[in-house]
């Protein structure tokens, strides 16, 4: 009997349309409880996260942990450190050339013949540079204040060797971290932390829904996914966009996945998930000002519309 009971669970997990799932709901929660905040990230879509972070901040939702991988992670640091304020600027500010260059390797290997090309591209280990970002991480992220911060602080990267998932908090985050964290494996370079060779926390959890609410005491989670529920990427006519539209198609249902487990295993924690009231229409890696600009301003009014429905 007892598996057999176990059933409506398995098809609520496995089965529930994702459209029922996909923004704010009314609660009967008070706005002031313990609050999860987890940031799910997608390169230049971390722009519409940022704008909701820093609208909550700003109405003071008291956050105990904030979680998040890949551009979540960075999102996540800056709001530990109580620089939430700053989030808006710093992604309207940022150009490609601030997160990523070409490679050499790669600018040279069309230039060889046949089998030589796949060779050099081979053995550049990654399509692009990521030493850019490392200097936008160093200027924006204040460890120190993260050290000293009330909030926890949960960073997310997975160790490919091992095929696990490596979790850090406010006193073990580095600018290698927050590096690895957003490292997508063929496009950015994996990075060494504590001898070990780290990518994007995406693989292993892109929104870690169910480590933050292993972390923490909490009784509402808020889950911001950068994806609108009825968003469609652009046909994948190229190798590089069907990667890229495969990748976030699995990371995407993986979210979506981990909320739901989330509800049936903290059946206490009011678990809300907010996606985009309309499709942001920019693709991981094109850091494009004015795109940026709409999606973070789309982010803040989808938070504030969240508020309201909580009775704010």
């Amino acid at each position: 009997m007892r598996v057999w009971a176990a059933v409506p669970l398995m098809l609520a997990v496995f089965w529930t349309p994702s459209a029922a799932a996909a923004s704010c709901t009314p609660t009967a929660a008070s706005r002031n409880v313990p609050t999860a905040l987890i940031l799910s990230g997608g390169g230049a879509k971390g722009a519409y996260e940022a704008g909701s972070a820093a609208a909550f901040a700003e109405r003071g939702l008291p956050f105990r942990i904030v979680a998040g991988s890949s551009a979540g992670a960075l999102n996540a640091a800056m709001i530990v450190a109580g620089r939430a304020d700053r989030l808006e600027a710093l992604w309207r500010a940022v150009k490609k050339d601030q997160v990523y260059s070409l490679r050499a390797p790669v600018l040279f290997a069309g230039l060889l013949p046949g089998w030589l090309t796949l060779l050099a591209l081979d053995g550049a280990g990654s399509l692009l540079d990521s030493q850019p970002l490392r200097g936008l991480i160093t200027a924006s992220v204040d460890f120190e204040r993260i050290r000293s911060s009330p909030i926890r602080l949960l960073v997310t990267a997975t160790d490919l060797a091992r095929r696990e998932q490596r979790a850090f908090d406010n006193r073990t985050v580095t600018v290698d971290v927050l590096m690895a964290a957003a490292a997508v494996p063929g496009a950015f370079p994996a990075v060494d932390v504590d001898g070990a060779l780290l990518v994007d926390g995406g693989l292993t959890g892109r929104a870690p829904v169910l480590e933050a609410l292993a972390a923490s005491s909490v009784e509402r989670a808020v889950v911001v996914l950068s994806y609108a529920p009825d968003e469609q990427s652009a046909r994948p006519t190229t190798i590089l966009r069907s990667l890229e539209s495969a990748l976030e198609t699995v990371m995407l249902h993986n979210v979506r996945r981990d909320v739901e487990l989330a509800r049936l295993k903290y059946p206490a924690v009011d678990v809300q998930l907010l996606s985009p009231s309309a499709p942001l229409s920019l693709r991981p890696l094109e850091f494009d000002p004015d795109g940026m600009a709409r999606i973070l301003a789309l982010g803040r009014s989808d938070a504030l519309e969240c508020l309201k429905s909580w009775g704010e």
